[in-house]
């Protein structure tokens, strides 16, 4: 998967949060990460959400925090994710 990088050379923010997004998944369901990331994409796809907003809700949620700007994108993760992220202790 092509890494998405700035005019500086440094990766973008989008970039980086839907890495730690698939970090994420790979912890709680010890996938590789191309699973994860197909994983992200049919969530995305599924419930209508661009694929860094569903990655940013995730990474939120995964980091214990109730606030999340986009309310369908928090939506989304409590529906795919939500009993693995109760279950874990805070990434």
């Amino acid at each position: 998967m092509p890494t998405a990088v700035g005019t500086n050379g440094a990766m973008t923010p989008g970039r980086q949060c839907l890495d730690t997004a698939e970090g994420v998944l790979i912890a709680l369901r010890h996938c590789t990460v191309d699973e994860a990331f197909r994983e992200m994409i049919r969530a995305a796809q599924q419930h209508q959400v661009p694929l860094f907003t569903l990655a940013d809700a995730l990474v939120t949620a995964a980091g214990g925090k109730a606030e999340c700007p986009n309310a369908a994108a928090r939506t989304a993760v409590l529906a795919e994710w939500g009993a693995l992220l109760q279950t874990t202790a805070p990434l």
